[in-house]
């Protein structure tokens, strides 16, 4: 590995030399399967077609593993092996082994009948043991932890990740991150207080909880990069390129947030996509997910924190 987090490995600068010539194919096939993984045939089905598609999950499921399957049989396929895998574990996680884990006696022991911040800490904790589960597969697959941004990172890091550029005008992401933390933290407190004007903040109320809200959005942050960026994106960047690994690991981030996110919908969508662009963009550049993890802690604790006043 290099001696920078920035910079490509000899490996992955291989890996992505020898794609080349059949890189279009690869990467209209990732666009293609992610596009139908995500939530847009849910989104068309009952947005635009007025239906639903009761059976959803086990399609996406049942596509991931065959998608997978397919690429020992038809060799092109190859280097999408890993990224389809992990969205086959992805998935099985959030249909299969969550509800399964939710529905026992030691959920139900544990989380149920509590206060609403409890069982919200409960269930980023299980995501927090889904991540881990994506980790292993992950490294079991053969990546070493640089390659799927499991490290920190280079928080110095210029915006293009060039570590060796000898331009020093350049916005380092030191600076840079923390006036998007600070600034989104702000945005977000904004937008989520104005939907739902006669609520009032109260730090008598939030501050005996912020303890538990901070170990939430810390959990919540740094499974979700993990698993919904970390994982996908440093499957997909060295067969595709990083640019089309960024977009499409952020539609498909957003598109998880069509339904049920906050916020959800077509605002949830955009919104969500667009800080996915700016989370996966500081991994890259960074060759780590520190400054991904700062920065959605932020976030998510500002939507706890709105969360808390309103229950």
């Amino acid at each position: 590995m290099s001696n920078t987090h920035s910079e490509y490995s000899a490996k992955e600068r291989k890996e992505m030399q020898t794609s080349a010539p059949r890189r279009v194919g690869l990467v209209l096939v990732a666009w293609v399967s992610t596009l139908l993984l995500s939530k847009l045939p849910l989104v068309i089905a009952r947005d635009f077609l007025g239906t639903d598609i009761p059976w959803i999950n086990y399609a996406w499921i049942g596509l991931a593993l065959a998608l997978w399957v397919v690429t020992f049989v038809w060799q092109p396929l190859k280097p999408l092996r890993s990224y389809f895998l992990i969205m086959g574990v992805i998935l099985l996680m959030s249909f299969g082994f969550d509800p399964l884990v939710k529905q026992s006696a030691i959920w139900n022991n544990l989380f149920v009948d509590r206060s609403p911040m409890v069982i919200l800490f409960g269930e980023r904790a299980l995501l927090t043991l889904e991540s881990l589960i994506v980790v292993m597969i992950l490294l079991f697959s053969g990546m070493d932890r640089q390659q799927a941004f499991l490290t920190i990172g280079n928080l110095k890091a210029p915006l293009d990740g060039q570590n060796n550029s000898t331009d020093k005008r350049k916005l380092p992401w030191s600076i840079f991150g923390t006036a998007m933390a600070i600034l989104l933290g702000g945005l977000f407190f904004w937008f989520l207080s104005s939907q739902n004007p006669t609520a009032k903040f109260d730090i008598s109320t939030v501050l005996p909880l912020f303890p538990l809200i901070l170990a939430s959005a810390a959990l919540n942050a740094i499974s979700e990069e993990v698993t919904y960026r970390a994982a996908p994106l440093g499957t997909l960047f060295p067969v595709v390129g990083p640019t089309h690994a960024l977009w499409l690991t952020s539609l498909w981030f957003g598109l998880g947030h069509y339904y049920g996110g906050i916020p959800s919908g077509p605002v949830g969508l955009v919104q969500t996509g667009l800080l996915a662009l700016l989370l996966g963009k500081a991994m890259l550049d960074t060759r780590g997910l520190g400054w991904s993890w700062i920065i959605h802690v932020v976030l998510d604790t500002v939507i706890y924190v709105v969360i808390a006043t309103t229950i």
